[in-house]
């Protein structure tokens, strides 16, 4: 615990300090964020205590009054690095009432929160940075691994003059829908190379997908005689216009191209003006600009390694295994 400036208190959060984190991240965040969301303590519950990696690192600031004024979360994750299993965080959601900010708190609160996951063993710390919160981190020790990198089909043009609008995840997605059924089929190909890759497992994508408190998910695969790919996405409307992002996909990448055909099945079943794919290792890009797909670069992927021996692996970008289910903003 620290005392921060004008007799506010940095602290670990506590049970009764939940409903008052979630008030103050849905008054800030609802007038700046692409969705139009609710939050309430389901969703903290799902966010910060539910996760297979383990409980986020949450830090408040409380006020003389015992009002929290600003919350701090640093999000647990788990990697494989060949044989090797390695823990990170990823901070998150870090909101100060305005009436406080400019004093110093996000600061202490960043610094406190980096002690503890110092205390955890933490291998890295890994964000996806806009480009207001990017000079933050760098000043921070972060470094700036490069901008995301998505491969983008666009089905309807018109679409793209309409991006600044607020979205609505699309909740209705018949046999598309993810289901526990679903899931059970999928099945995960251990591979030892040395890319960083998720510790992905069953468990987890019934947690960040089938229980998630606001989004919906779909599925497609695609088999061949003994091989089968599958992709998990979400399709979200602004105003007339839809777009598709695959969020994860799991199985023979060698299969991408048949996978492909199947997500251009489903956007056509939606109506969606555009795919949204992010680059990884796995998949073949002559095959992405081959199916009509074009590279756009957005957000930025920021890392602060703490075991050295690795800092060269996670400050290039083309050794991390991207999937859009990392960000918690899909």
């Amino acid at each position: 615990m620290r005392k921060g400036l004008c007799k506010v208190t940095i602290r670990e959060h506590s049970e009764k300090d939940i409903e008052q984190i979630v008030d103050l991240n849905q008054r800030i965040f609802s007038q700046q964020e692409h969705f139009d969301i609710k939050r309430d303590e389901k969703w903290f519950r799902w966010k910060n205590i539910d996760s297979p990696f383990g409980k986020s690192i949450v830090i408040v600031a409380e006020n003389e009054d015992g009002e929290i004024v600003g919350s701090r979360v640093f999000w647990p994750w788990k990697f494989r690095i060949r044989t090797s299993e390695v823990f990170a965080y990823q901070p998150i959601d870090a909101v100060i009432d305005p009436k406080y900010q400019g004093r110093g708190l996000f600061y202490t609160m960043t610094v406190e929160t980096l002690d503890i996951a110092l205390n955890n063993e933490a291998t890295f710390i890994f964000n996806f940075s806009n480009k207001n919160s990017l000079p933050r981190n760098l000043s921070f020790g972060w470094s700036f691994v490069s901008k995301l990198i998505w491969y983008v089909k666009i089905i309807n043009p018109s679409y793209v003059f309409n991006m600044s609008r607020k979205a609505e995840n699309i909740h209705q997605f018949g046999d598309y829908k993810l289901t526990e059924d679903a899931i059970e089929k999928i099945m995960f190909i251990t591979s030892f190379g040395g890319y960083i890759k998720a510790a992905r497992s069953l468990d987890f994508v019934r947690w960040r997908y089938l229980n998630h408190p606001f989004f919906t998910y779909g599925v497609v695969n695609f088999t061949n005689e003994r091989s089968t790919i599958w992709t998990i996405f979400l399709v979200n409307s602004l105003g007339k216009y839809r777009k598709m992002f695959v969020v994860d996909i799991f199985g023979e990448y060698r299969l991408i191209g048949g996978l492909l055909a199947k997500l251009r099945g489903a956007a056509k079943d939606f109506n969606a003006s555009a795919i949204y794919i992010l680059k990884n290792p796995y998949i073949d890009g002559k095959k992405m600009l081959k199916n009509g797909y074009v590279v756009l670069r957005n957000k930025n992927l920021a890392c602060l390694p703490i075991k050295l021996e690795l800092e060269p692996k996670l400050l290039d970008y083309n050794q991390w295994e991207m999937f859009g289910g990392l960000h918690d903003a899909l």
